[in-house]
C-alpha cells in the first residue's frame, strides 16, 4: 500500500526509503492522530485520555449519522474533565448507567468497561449503537436529557450538588 515500485525507485528522496521502517512510522502517526490530547492536570502532570472542554454537538460532530433530528441545542464548554475527576465520584446511584467509582466513564459512555475500549471505535459509531439501542436516532433528545438531567435532577431530589437542571444550565445559546 505505502510502496510503489514507480515511486521508490524512481523520485529521488522516495528511492532512500526503508518501506518496512515507512510502514511503522506511517502507523505509529496514524495510532497518535487517533488519541485524545493531552491536557495539563492541576499538578502539572500530563494526564492522556480525555479532553478538558468538550463542544456536545452529535449533528456536527456525526454529519454521517442520517437521520439524527435538527440541532437546536447544542452544549458548549461542558466540562468534561470536573466530569471524570469530580461529579461522578460516589454518585453512581443517581445516574441512569450504573458506573464504578474506579471507572466512571461508563456513566456517559454507554458500553464501556475500560477506558482503552473508548478509542477502538469511532465514537459516532459507538453512539449511533447507543441511540439505536435507546429506540433510535430520533431520540437524541431523549437519550442525552435521560443520562444528563436524569442525573442532575435526582441528585437535586437527594439535596446534593448537582449540575444544571433547567434548560439554559446547559444550553447556553
Amino acid at each position: 500500500m505505502f510502496k510503489q515500485e514507480s515511486i521508490t525507485e524512481s523520485h529521488g528522496i522516495y528511492g532512500l526509503c526503508n518501506p518496512g521502517l515507512f510502514g511503522v512510522l506511517a502507523v505509529l502517526c496514524l495510532f497518535l492522530m487517533g488519541m485524545q490530547t493531552k491536557i495539563m492536570a492541576d499538578d502539572g502532570s500530563a494526564e492522556e485520555g480525555f479532553a478538558e472542554i468538550v463542544d456536545i454537538n452529535l449533528q456536527a460532530k456525526c454529519p454521517s449519522m442520517q437521520g439524527l433530528p435538527e440541532d437546536l441545542k447544542d452544549v458548549k464548554g461542558f466540562n468534561h474533565k470536573a466530569h471524570a475527576k469530580e461529579y461522578l465520584k460516589g454518585n453512581s446511584s443517581f445516574s441512569a448507567a450504573q458506573y464504578d467509582d474506579n471507572f466512571n466513564c461508563a456513566a456517559c459512555h454507554p458500553g464501556i468497561t475500560l477506558q482503552d475500549e473508548i478509542y477502538r471505535e469511532p465514537a459516532c459509531d459507538r453512539l449511533s449503537g447507543a441511540l439505536a439501542a435507546a429506540g433510535g436516532l430520533q431520540n437524541l433528545k431523549q437519550y442525552y436529557h435521560e443520562t444528563c438531567l436524569g442525573c442532575h435532577k435526582n441528585m437535586h431530589k437527594a439535596e446534593k450538588i448537582t449540575g444544571p437542571v433547567k434548560c439554559k444550565g446547559c444550553h447556553t445559546e
